[in-house]
């Protein structure tokens, strides 16, 4: 397949996410403000919660017995000590779920619109532009800002959580490394592109 029509296919590709990750999260703000106004503090928690997975830390649960396929070549069992943690979202705490999830949509926003831009500005006949690196590294820093965001949104969410439940301790469940990582690689292809970009600049004035 032609590189044209891949760069093509991947400009679409890349629209089409960031506009419906950009319905979603307006979306979300509609709902969240709904729930917010409509929500009865007395009531008991239904499906319009904020919902966390979270481990907890202490004296283990009895232990769990596995169960096997009927070939007995796969085994199966429950997560000790995994919960599922449920926000009532007029409190506190729901205002600040709400708050971290829009904060982490609206960099996943921010970072296919980025893509979306460095798709747009790409010309295979003329690769290399100072506009691109810019954005690269702008990527990256989105990147790492992501994983040092989750890194304290951890910290504050287990200590709001102790707050309302000291025991067991609950420990939220999150991935954290995969932003830094990416992040790093996206910097490093950035200077390499910036290199790029003054060689393409040196050969146009040879030229």
């Amino acid at each position: 397949m032609p590189s044209k029509v891949i760069l093509s296919i991947l400009r679409v590709c890349v629209s089409i996410l960031y506009y419906l990750l950009l319905i979603f999260t307006v979306a979300f703000i509609v709902v969240s403000i709904l729930n917010f106004s409509g929500y009865d503090q007395g009531a008991e928690l239904t499906r319009k919660t904020f919902s966390y997975e979270v481990l907890a830390f202490g004296p283990k649960n009895p232990e769990i017995s596995s169960s096997y396929s009927s070939d007995s070549l796969v085994r199966y069992y429950p997560i000790q000590n995994h919960y599922t943690v449920e926000v009532q979202p007029n409190s506190a705490f729901g205002y600040y779920a709400f708050i971290t999830k829009l904060i982490f949509l609206a960099l996943g926003i921010g970072i296919l619109w980025n893509f979306k831009k460095i798709f747009r500005e790409t010309n295979l006949d003329y690769p290399f532009k100072i506009s691109i690196t810019r954005r690269l590294k702008f990527l990256a820093a989105l990147f790492i800002i992501s994983d040092v965001l989750k890194i304290i949104n951890y910290i504050l969410f287990n200590s709001i959580l102790h707050q309302s439940i000291a025991s067991p301790r609950f420990q939220l469940l999150t991935d954290i490394g995969d932003g830094l990582t990416t992040g790093l690689i996206i910097f490093i292809i950035s200077i390499i592109y910036q290199r790029g970009t003054a060689l393409q600049e040196e050969t146009s004035l040879t030229v």
